[in-house]
């Protein structure tokens, strides 16, 4: 009598697991690609302070050529990558979502933050500028109600990405990020959402199928609308180098990536071409700039704007290539999970989770903060070799004291911040919890079916009476125990 009833939980169990060349438990090395680009904006806009031929907050008085080759190379992937991976993120939170929780998740997690760094973290930025500017002697107050417009960012921020107000230009800064990347999201949210579904599904799967067996013609594809997109439109400079519209790519590239496992096979099959695509791409951006000039980056010319399209792409394939490389190598056969460890959770996977968390506060602090530092610095009398460091360094320590102390303690920050308000509690799992929470979870529908089943099997004269009601709430409570008390490490896999 049992059985039928035992069988059918299990399948449908079975049916709820993820599948084969479908996204399963949280990536953890996605968390450590996004946290190692946020980390390295660190480097690059620190960079921007001592690079030839660069208008940014704060300028050294003696720039070095050499930071301008960075800073090229660098807005090559540096944000692709993070739209590319920010896509990622977006297939794996939609699993669990409605189309209308995920945009009010993000609208929390991406709109709030903007209009908090817009408000309290961009102006100074804006005003230490302007007080190197001779005879300016405006107090902070008036220039703040100047550059918090609100008409005027309403009119400009979205057709131009700026906005004029007392006849100054201002635009969001590194703030850019967050209200473009909110833009695509909710903009791409019916395509997601039919790619989610089950026609979608077999629509990826094909696409994927042939990346699989033309990997290389697949990376020759993908390259096209980027650099159309680059040349008909130009670079942005306050946009990471790049128009806006051609983040939408890497964007859209990274959700197709997550939905079907071939789709990494595909790019881990052609990382040392792209590498050579992208290695050769750049070579040239730099000899067009030595040949032609400076002037030639900012892209009038629109076959320097594809092929800026085309070597960003090159490397972006390469390191998405090499990652899925790696993560091939320390993944179970079938899932989308790295293998778990035998005793206590790696290293790098509490690390993953810790980024996680501080990449959104991080990114919103590091700007301000270098700008800050970088005020002071300048003034040495000092060599660069000796001031650029100590600014990549006292930058990033104080950002991350920052967070630590100031954010991610209190919950007014931690909103403000795009977090969740309350940290989940976490207990260490003692020994052979791991395995016994991975027993839990595959029969977790089996207990459910005998609590149904053993109610069934009662007695009609019985079902109603307060004793059974008793022993059904007994019975219900210890499996829902069972359930908690693997919460810390269920907590830990997602």
């Amino acid at each position: 009598m049992a059985s039928p009833v035992i069988a059918a939980a299990a399948a449908r169990t079975a049916a709820s697991q993820p599948l084969p060349g479908r996204p399963g438990g949280r990536r953890p090395e996605l968390d450590v690609m996004r946290g190692l680009v946020v980390a390295g904006l660190v480097v690059f806009h620190s960079a921007m302070v001592f690079a030839v031929g660069t208008s940014w907050f704060v300028n050294d008085p003696r720039p070095s050529i050499g930071f301008s080759v960075f800073l090229l190379w660098g807005s090559l992937w540096g944000m692709p990558l993070l739209f590319l991976v920010s896509g990622m993120g977006v297939r794996y939170a939609m699993r669990s979502r409605t189309a209308w929780a995920f945009a009010a998740e993000r609208l929390g997690r991406l709109g709030i933050p903007f209009a908090t760094g817009l408000v309290l973290l961009v102006p100074p930025m804006f005003y230490l500028e302007r007080l190197a500017q001779p005879g300016f002697h405006q107090s902070y107050g008036r220039f703040w109600l100047a550059f918090v417009n609100v008409p005027a960012i309403a009119r400009g921020l979205l057709p131009h990405g700026n906005w004029t107000s007392g006849g100054v230009g201002f635009d969001p800064a590194h703030l850019w990020f967050l209200y473009v990347l909110l833009v695509f999201s909710l903009a791409l949210l019916p395509l997601f959402w039919y790619l989610r579904g089950q026609h979608g599904t077999r629509l990826a799967g094909r696409v994927a199928g042939q990346a699989a067996r033309h990997p290389l013609a697949m990376l020759a594809v993908a390259a096209v609308p980027v650099m159309v997109t680059e040349a008909v439109f130009g670079p942005d400079g306050s946009t990471g180098g790049w128009e806006r519209l051609a983040y939408v790519f890497p964007f859209l590239y990274g959700f197709l990536i997550a939905s079907d496992a071939r789709f990494e096979s595909a790019l881990s099959r052609a990382r040392w071409p792209a590498v050579a695509a992208a290695a050769a791409a750049t070579a040239g951006l730099l000899g067009w700039a030595v040949a032609a000039g400076p002037g030639v980056m900012s892209g009038a010319v629109p076959g320097w704007s594809a092929l800026q399209g085309l070597a960003g792409w090159a490397w972006l394939a390469a390191i998405a290539g090499f990652a899925a490389a790696f993560t091939g190598r320390h993944r179970q056969p079938g899932t989308a999970t790295p293998r778990p460890s035998r005793g206590r959770e790696p290293r790098w996977q509490r690390a993953a989770g810790y980024a996680n968390q501080a990449v959104l506060p991080f990114y919103l602090l590091h700007e301000p903060v270098i700008v800050a530092f970088a005020w002071i610095i300048v003034r040495w009398h000092a060599p660069i070799l000796v001031k650029y460091p100590v600014l990549v360094a006292v930058s990033f320590t104080a950002t991350l004291v920052i967070y630590e102390l100031a954010v991610r303690r209190y919950r007014i920050t931690r909103f403000l911040s795009g977090m969740k308000t309350r940290e989940p509690r976490r207990r260490r799992p003692g020994p052979g919890m791991e395995s016994r929470c991975r027993t839990a979870e595959g029969i977790e529908g089996l207990s459910r079916a005998r609590l149904r089943l053993w109610k069934m099997s009662l007695p009609a004269r019985w079902a109603g009476s307060p004793r059974t009601a008793s022993s059904w709430r007994t019975r219900r409570s210890v499996t829902r125990a069972r359930r908690r008390s693997c919460s810390s490490w269920a907590w830990r896999r997602r």
